[in-house]
């Protein structure tokens, strides 16, 4: 009987051993099936990555823009190909410093200049013979360097710009011309109203044209790189009277009191000819469109390192939605005023430009129902 129960107890033992040796091994093929599927999905995803990666950077190889990117210490870790170009950079200077891997040295001067600043960018700068707009931004983990082609654009204003001043040019004979017969006309046409005022209205249209173009030439000189900048010593305060002697019989006519608060014995350094582009115009502005019988006044600070010279009227003033497009081409607050007042919208473009190209700014201060104020503000030669 005892033979019989241990028999039973070992076949038991065994069948449990045997259905626990059945289960680990099961659970050992499921543990290798599951790592297998497990090593065979990263995989998968690795390689997804991989192609991904491979397809982002061809992607960015066949941009018109370049892109260089740079780990937190300033090491390359990426380029595509406008960048390796432009940069003069060769696929061995990746993971070398930016001052090793890129040839140019303004642009390693505009990021080393940068480097510790989140956002910075430089309107415009030629390299090669590409003009870019440069943009440097940074975060923890990566520094990035942005080059935006603008050459297509800036031949394209370069076109605009010959079109607009050999237009100019061309007509501004005929205009003279039209001018003149007209004037000689009316002189023929003093006994016949009708036809002398008809005339008068040609010959306004006519000095309207003139001035335009006028206008026009002026901007495409300013705008010329070739165009001299030639620095001389100006006594400013005949200077102006000038201007406003030229303009007293506009200025008579509309009752405008004009005032030249300027000390005798000012002089500056400066353009002659920008700086009658900018006074004429400002002065002209603030007797056209001031009220009648109102009165402007021109005035001279002296700071340590720049002059102001402001002009400033008793007019309408100009709606605080306009001052941001004011000094856009051929924009205009009220446009059939300033039409019938023989405005053509390019004088405070040409203030603008002119003062910009004397490295100084023009600042505007108006208010409504009480008048206008334009400050420019020039470096001390």
């Amino acid at each position: 009987m005892e033979a019989i129960l241990f028999a039973v107890t070992v076949f038991f033992a065994t069948l449990t051993l045997l259905f626990a040796y059945i289960a680990y091994t099961e659970r050992r093929k499921r543990e290798r099936a599951l790592i297998t599927l497990r090593l065979n999905r990263t995989k998968e995803e690795v390689n997804r990555r991989i192609d991904s990666t491979k397809l982002l950077a061809r992607a960015l190889s066949l941009l018109r823009e370049g892109i260089v990117i740079m780990d937190p210490y300033g090491r390359v870790i990426y380029t595509n190909k406008f960048a390796r170009e432009l940069l003069d950079i060769s696929p061995e200077d990746t993971e070398k410093f930016f001052y090793q891997a890129i040839k140019n040295f303004d642009v390693v001067s505009m990021i080393n200049e940068s480097f510790n600043e989140k956002y910075r960018v430089w309107q415009e700068k030629k390299i090669k013979d590409r003009y870019v707009q440069i943009i440097f931004g940074s975060d923890m983990d990566e520094k990035v360097l942005l080059l935006i082609d603008l050459t297509p654009m800036k031949k394209y204003e370069n076109l605009k710009k010959d079109f607009i001043a050999n237009v100019s040019h061309e007509l501004k004979t005929p205009v003279a011309t039209m001018k003149l017969l007209l004037e000689t006309l009316e002189e023929e046409c003093k006994d016949k109203p009708q036809a002398e005022k008809f005339l008068r209205k040609a010959i306004e249209r006519v000095n309207y044209m003139e001035q335009l173009i006028e206008d026009l030439i002026t901007l495409s000189m300013l705008e010329s790189v070739n165009f001299p900048v030639k620095i001389t010593t100006v006594k400013l305060k005949p200077f102006i009277e000038k201007i406003v002697h030229d303009l007293s019989e506009f200025a008579e006519k509309r009752k405008i009191i004009v005032k030249v608060e300027i000390p005798d014995n000012i002089s500056i350094k400066i353009d002659e000819k920008m700086f009658h582009a900018i006074m004429k115009n400002l002065i002209d502005n603030a007797i056209k469109y001031n009220k009648e019988g109102g009165s402007v006044k021109i005035a001279f600070k002296e700071y340590t390192n720049e002059i102001e010279i402001s002009v400033c009227d008793t007019g309408q003033g100009i709606p605080r939605s306009h001052i941001p497009f004011i000094f856009e081409r051929f924009y205009r607050v009220e446009r059939s005023r300033s039409r019938k007042l023989g405005g053509t919208g390019l004088g405070l473009s040409i203030v603008k430009l002119a003062t910009e190209r004397l490295k100084g700014k023009v600042e505007l201060e108006s208010e409504e129902g009480k008048g206008t104020c334009f400050r420019i503000y020039l470096p001390k030669c």
